[in-house]
């Protein structure tokens, strides 16, 4: 069992306050917060051309972010780096935590990454959090 915070709870309010979709997990870090829903609400939440996103930013006064949640590894790490050419995800099973290598193009590096790795650090927390998995990142060059 999960404890919630108050500011868990007031988090979880606002965020169904604006957009009518109550987020299974939320993470916040230092420039944003990240929300899980359910993957058939994502629409919902978004909100017409972002219309939630927006409110939620006024709200928040952070950026905030959107995503899929998911209890299969990979679909999360999918929806996690949507914008970001993943060319296989690996997950091999080490004394009881899993070690998830995830290969992605190496002009996206730096987007996996994200400012200050904050990106990254994020997937990482996440990951530990919900499959209590590790997560490597490995580059490829692509063949153009």
């Amino acid at each position: 069992m999960v404890e919630l915070t108050e500011d868990d709870l007031n988090m979880f309010s606002n965020f169904e306050k604006v957009t009518r979709v109550m987020p299974k997990d939320y993470l916040a870090t230092e420039t944003s917060l990240i929300f899980l829903v359910d993957a058939d609400m994502l629409g919902k939440a978004i909100g017409k051309k972002a219309s939630n996103i927006e409110k939620l930013k006024h709200v928040f006064r952070k950026r905030v972010i959107v995503l899929a949640d998911s209890d299969d590894p990979e679909a999360f790490l999918r929806s996690f780096y949507g914008n970001v050419t993943i060319h296989t995800i690996e997950v091999r099973n080490i004394m009881g935590e899993s070690a998830i290598i995830l290969v992605i193009d190496e002009k996206d590096r730096g987007i996996a990454i994200g400012k200050n790795g904050d990106r990254v650090k994020a997937a990482k927390t996440l990951l530990k959090k919900k499959f209590n998995a590790t997560l490597q990142l490995k580059t490829r060059r692509s063949m153009d």
